[in-house]
């Protein structure tokens, strides 16, 4: 579990996350336990949430969330809803292919990216992915397709927290190493991974958003034994073309 934030503003934030995140139902114990606060601060929060119609009463003391939380939700899916937009991609990437395509997410605050949508692949040998899985930055495909757009003080800090591949446990790059790795990434538009000694390999593009931040990124994931069939093909180019679409799509839903 988390710690939950200290700041009233945070703590609100913090619940509404947790609300939105589920269950349908919940008493205010349970959501107190969920968050690791006590019992009278999250009585106090919620208080502020019905007023807001963000949460309403249930049944025998219950919550839930209110009509006005999935009215704001359903404004912003309206919006833009990646995960909606992006779907034919990952259907067309391995429909021609025949890879795993996967859609990831950008979160700012937690420095990770969020596994948004996967199509699998036909093949039975596959690369086990999972929808909700967080991405870490400096290793892979995905997650340096991401690290390679960062604002440079974001990238450092970064660096500085992410010492281990949380799949391998080596050490990552040295910052000298990295630096070159990601100047690359951005001449190219895409992020090619490959470890044998972990049969892991993937191609992946940066998918921007308004203002060319970054939102996300999109890729195919494979066993490195079947990398080598794809050096010589337009992988790189179809990856990079869908991410290109879909940077596309989200900058015309947001002007």
């Amino acid at each position: 579990m988390s710690h939950a934030p200290r700041g009233a503003a945070d703590r609100l934030a913090y619940l509404l996350k947790l609300i939105a995140s589920g269950p349908s139902r919940f008493s205010l114990g349970d959501l107190a336990e969920r968050a690791g606060l006590p019992a009278s601060s999250v009585h106090r929060l919620l208080q502020s949430l019905l007023r807001s119609g963000l949460v309403e009463r249930g049944l025998a003391q219950s919550y839930r969330p209110g009509r006005e939380l999935h009215r704001l939700a359903s404004q912003l899916v309206a919006n833009f809803d990646l995960v909606r937009v992006a779907r034919p991609f990952l259907d067309a990437l391995v429909a021609q292919w025949h890879e795993t395509a996967v859609l990831c997410i950008y979160s700012p605050t937690q420095h990770k990216a969020i596994i948004a949508d996967i199509a699998d692949t036909p093949h039975p040998l596959r690369f086990a992915v999972s929808r909700g899985g967080e991405i870490s930055l400096p290793w892979g495909s995905l997650g340096r397709a991401i690290l390679a757009h960062l604002p440079p003080g974001e990238a450092e800090a970064i660096f500085r927290e992410a010492q281990v591949g949380p799949l391998t446990g080596r050490p990552r790059s040295t910052r000298q190493e990295m630096i070159a790795e990601l100047a690359a990434i951005r001449r190219e538009g895409y992020a090619r991974y490959f470890d044998p000694r972990y049969d892991i390999a993937g191609i992946a593009a940066p998918i921007f958003g308004v203002d060319g931040e970054i939102y996300g990124c999109v890729g195919v994931t494979m066993p490195s034994n079947r990398y080598q069939l794809h050096l010589e093909d337009d992988l790189s180019v179809a990856v990079r073309e869908a991410a290109t679409k879909l940077s596309e799509l989200a900058a015309i839903s947001h002007s």
